[in-house]
């Protein structure tokens, strides 16, 4: 076991140097000038030369890669050209409202998902199953930003069941005492009820919309390993030995389709964090994705390889993770060998 992890660990470490060196590469090859965006139109080439010196903008290539690296490694993701704060420092700032709002998405993703997944499936080629596959097809054609612009059209300003999206809070409601970052924890925690309610409402919205969105994919998987697992050898003998359709559906289809449907909720978890760009501009979310939104128009680099590195980290991280979940879900898998 701690052989295992010890690989994993020394793998996770390639992985993140890979995905630093790529990110690095990439956002090199990005149009503009943070130096002349920061200065404005009206600066002098004197006002800009000193910006990129003060950024280290005017040092050459390998210098900077190098810089970054020795940076990586301490955490340092830099300074910011747009607010001249260091990276990690706004990141880790804004991290805990976009954790806020990914786990509630995926509460709805994985409700969602399981509950379509599993009914396509105890009905496959049916009524039921063609509205599942339908749905499915919808979300996953539709513009995020449409669905989004919908959604707050309906809710918002037609219904008026939900309030404006202005971001974490409406108006009027002073914000929780810092505690963990995540507005309803701490607004519970602190017995801030009625900050706790409004914090709900302005979350309800774009967790609905980013859980509907990432349904799909959880529905496709759990729909095609449940009804594999439903034709199998072993449910067909729970048949022959009169078990419910209930049991057989839980016990026999369900379970034994968790494997796959734990990697793709890991993939799932790892979109929410980082393609939610859009809707946390739309609902004005001060996440990271409205972070790395703002860095891309000021083209701000650094900013942008901390949003790319902070999101590649907990995909590597999640792989970890589910490979040893997997041995807890199905016994057959072990550590290095997979039993046939």
């Amino acid at each position: 076991m701690a052989g295992y992890v010890v690989n994993r660990v020394l793998l996770a470490l390639v992985s993140i140097l890979g995905i630093a060196t790529v990110v690095f590469v990439i956002t090199q090859l990005l149009p503009g000038d943070a130096a002349r965006v920061q200065a404005g139109q009206y600066a002098t080439d004197a006002q800009i030369q000193a910006l990129r010196a003060r950024f280290g903008l005017d040092r050459p290539l390998l210098v900077q890669f190098g810089s970054y690296l020795a940076g990586l490694f301490r955490f340092d993701f830099g300074t910011s050209t747009r607010t001249g704060q260091p990276v990690t420092q706004e990141l880790l700032q804004r991290l805990p409202a976009t954790l806020e709002l990914s786990v509630g998405a995926l509460i709805v993703a994985l409700v969602i998902g399981l509950a379509v997944g599993v009914l396509s499936a105890q009905f496959a080629g049916r009524t039921i199953d063609r509205l599942g596959r339908g749905y499915t097809i919808l979300s996953s054609s539709a513009a995020t930003f449409w669905i989004g612009l919908l959604a707050v059209l309906l809710f918002c300003s037609t219904l008026r069941w939900l309030p404006s999206p202005i971001g974490r809070l409406s108006r009027g409601y002073p914000a929780p005492p810092e505690i963990t970052g995540s507005y309803v924890i701490d607004s519970l925690v602190s017995g801030q009820f009625d900050t706790l309610v409004a914090s709900l409402r302005s979350l309800a919205l774009p967790c609905l919309v980013l859980g509907f969105i990432a349904a799909p994919s959880i529905i496709k998987n759990v729909r095609s390993s449940t009804v594999h697992a439903l034709r199998s050898d072993y449910a067909r003998t729970a048949r022959l030995f009169g078990y419910s359709r209930t049991s057989i559906l839980f016990r026999d289809g369900l379970r034994n389709s968790l494997l796959p449907v734990l990697t793709v909720v890991g993939i799932v978890v790892g979109y929410l964090l980082g393609g939610n760009v859009i809707i946390e501009q739309i609902f004005s979310w001060p996440g990271i994705g409205q972070y790395a939104y703002q860095a891309l128009q000021s083209h701000d680099l650094n900013a942008l390889r901390g949003f790319a590195l902070i999101v590649g980290i907990v995909y590597v991280l999640l792989n970890m993770v589910l490979d040893v979940v997997y041995t807890l879900v199905d016994p057959r898998v072990k550590l290095g060998t997979v039993k046939a």
